[in-house]
């Protein structure tokens, strides 16, 4: 078996139950838990775990880079890693062009540009307490003369960012410590996903070897087997919303399946939009079935580089069911 991460993105649910389900998987043997930023801001419920757990690393997958400044995310940081030194990671990512635009009003503009800056910023005030004030001056960014004024050594804080496009992948291998690789892939898609960070590591005069990777898993565990591929079929029909993961879908062979859960989807038909993902989409993107059946299926990729993080979006389902989901996958790495 791989070693296991799992990924919370809940609205609903209870900060203190959120708590008590990252407990059960530090106990379960997971190497991480993760937090993403959308109907929640993370750094609340990061906080909240790190301090209700004692081994389990903690870490954002992904924090989104347009509505704040980066030396704010900096300071979080180092905030999270001063209630746990060495088990929070901090994941940056550009999120969703339609969410950065509609809900934050911010252009979705020079999103390369915009992270390249924003890593080396959050990596200049984390190393501003041995380094000296940190001044910096970007296309998009500028600092003058900032130091932590609460951390007297640097800050170690593995910074990680999200790529799922080519160019994205590639900075990736350049300026970070790794990568979060997207929710949709297959063994065709990991290779050029090595390749690309490769590429981008060898710019700085390192390897693969000094990246972390973490992928992504669409997962669903339940006692009942159907009601657990019903639910894998509403993750990936949510996914299917964004422009990033349809051409994920088309590169491999569900082009046509994915507009048209697309336009479904955006027609309200959520229905008939779950209709249209086969049976080969969950097995090619998804593990889904009893604790035994989703064991044997994560033994597929018990060669991928990296390490699974397990998710469950709760779109169209009770978050009790994604808890209890989560609960079950505590003994898949028993």
């Amino acid at each position: 078996m791989p070693r296991l991460a799992a990924s919370l993105v809940l609205s609903t649910t209870p900060l203190a139950t959120q708590v008590e389900l990252v407990r059960r998987l530090e106990a379960g043997g997971f190497d991480r838990v993760f937090f993403g930023e959308a109907w929640r801001e993370p750094v609340v419920p990061m906080a909240a775990a790190l301090l209700g757990t004692s081994t389990v690393g903690v870490g954002s997958a992904i924090s989104q880079i347009y509505p704040v400044h980066p030396v704010v995310v900096a300071q979080q940081a180092a905030q999270l890693d001063e209630l746990a030194p060495g088990r929070f990671s901090l994941g940056l990512g550009l999120g969703a062009s339609f969410v950065v635009e509609r809900w934050f009003g911010v252009p979705y503009d020079r999103p390369l540009r915009r992270a390249r800056e924003f890593a080396d910023v959050v990596r200049g005030v984390l190393a501003s307490p041995e380094e000296g004030p940190f001044t910096y001056s970007g296309e998009l960014f500028s600092v003058t003369r900032y130091r932590l004024p609460f951390a007297e050594t640097a800050v170690r804080v593995p910074v990680h960012l999200a790529a799922v496009g080519p160019a994205m992948q590639t900075l990736a291998g350049e300026v970070a410590d790794g990568v979060v690789v997207g929710a949709l892939h297959s063994e065709r898609t990991m290779e050029q996903t090595l390749a690309r960070l490769g590429r981008g590591a060898a710019r700085r005069g390192r390897t693969l070897d000094d990246l972390t990777i973490w992928y992504y898993l669409a997962c669903c565990v339940s006692t009942d087997p159907d009601r657990a591929r019903a639910m894998a079929r509403r993750s990936l029909v949510y996914l299917a919303q964004y422009p990033h993961y349809r051409a994920v879908y088309a590169e491999e062979g569900f082009a046509a399946e994915a507009e048209t859960i697309a336009q479904l989807v955006r027609q309200k038909e959520m229905d008939r939009a779950e209709r249209e993902v086969t049976d080969e989409m969950i097995g090619r993107f998804a593990i889904a079935g009893t604790v035994a059946e989703c064991r044997d299926q994560l033994r597929r990729y018990a060669g991928y580089p990296g390490v699974p993080v397990l998710h469950l979006i709760p779109f169209r389902m009770d978050e009790a069911e994604v808890q209890e989901s989560f609960r079950l996958a505590t003994e898949l790495a028993r």
